[in-house]
């Protein structure tokens, strides 16, 4: 067990490199949740992560920790996850273990930090915002455009067809995604990393104070009394129970999502434009390039 000021680290990891940049890489993520959209408050206690050396260690031990959840929880391909606050991991090789930790870190802290739940679909899109990353030195430097596997594919989904409009996506939620097999998961994850690009970037930032706002009532505890003022009390139970739709969108951002989904399709066409990788590889913004 290895402690760092936010962290308690178990691991069987034998590759010392990849242990040691876990270490790392741990701080620096969580002050890149903290500070990265807006002034985020910090964890009361150290958070718990786990580093197995392989899969089936992991297995085992998510069967320890999770107990009757852990058999959904063994489904998942590849990587890990966090629930109840603690993260989960097994080595996938430098970069993907860190990139995953980076994610899954994300839910880790608002498990433990946020006092109401943010939406499915903005959760995991702040999740894939916190992923990319290079390796600069001795410490990671989060870009959150640095993120070749969601850009690649979002630029599949565009070329084929099928890019998910936004009030689709509002509903959408991994684990169905997951259930129905194909690609579907892949692509709902490239499209909530390109919808909170939207919130923070698109539309000259045009939504980027109201995403603050959003986050720092999720963190307060301050989503439900405000859908209350605008819902009613019983549409606001149901929206916080179910995690989805529209209602958060709508009531914070002013707008039906209907109505948004012309601007978020735009956004994601002008993002995956042709040159456009060559700012993703960069990890600098391709709105930035005319």
């Amino acid at each position: 067990m290895i402690r760092t000021p936010n962290y308690r680290i178990y691991t069987t990891e034998r590759d010392a490199r990849l242990r040691d940049r876990m270490i790392v890489l741990l701080e620096h993520a969580i002050a890149h949740y903290r500070t990265a959209i807006t002034p985020l408050p910090a964890p009361s206690a150290k958070l718990d992560v786990y580093l197995m050396d392989n899969r089936d260690q992991w297995e085992v031990l998510t069967k320890r920790l999770m107990g009757a959840a852990a058999s959904d929880l063994e489904n998942i391909e590849r990587g890990g996850f966090a629930a109840r606050g603690i993260g989960v991991y097994y080595d996938l090789g430098p970069y993907d273990t860190l990139a995953i930790a980076a994610h899954e870190g994300w839910h880790q802290y608002t498990q433990r930090v946020f006092r109401q739940p943010l939406p499915i679909w903005l959760e995991e899109g702040m999740a894939t915002y916190m992923e990319g990353y290079r390796w600069d030195g001795r410490g990671p430097h989060f870009l959150a455009w640095a993120n070749i596997e969601r850009f690649d594919r979002l630029r599949d989904a565009a070329s084929a067809g099928r890019l998910i409009p936004l009030s689709r996506l509002v509903r959408m939620r991994p684990q169905d995604e997951l259930g129905r097999g194909g690609g579907g998961v892949l692509d709902f994850y490239a499209h909530v990393w390109a919808a909170a690009h939207f919130l923070h970037e698109g539309e000259d930032g045009k939504h980027r104070k109201t995403l603050e706002r959003l986050l720092n009532d999720a963190a307060s505890g301050r989503i439900r009394s405000t859908l209350e003022t605008h819902l009613g009390g019983a549409e606001a139970t149901r929206a916080m129970a179910r995690r989805g739709g529209g209602s958060v969108f709508e009531t914070y951002f002013g707008e039906s999502v209907d109505e948004a989904d012309a601007a978020f399709e735009a956004f994601c066409l002008e993002i995956v434009r042709t040159g456009a990788r060559e700012d993703i590889v960069r990890g600098v913004s391709p709105l930035s390039t005319p």
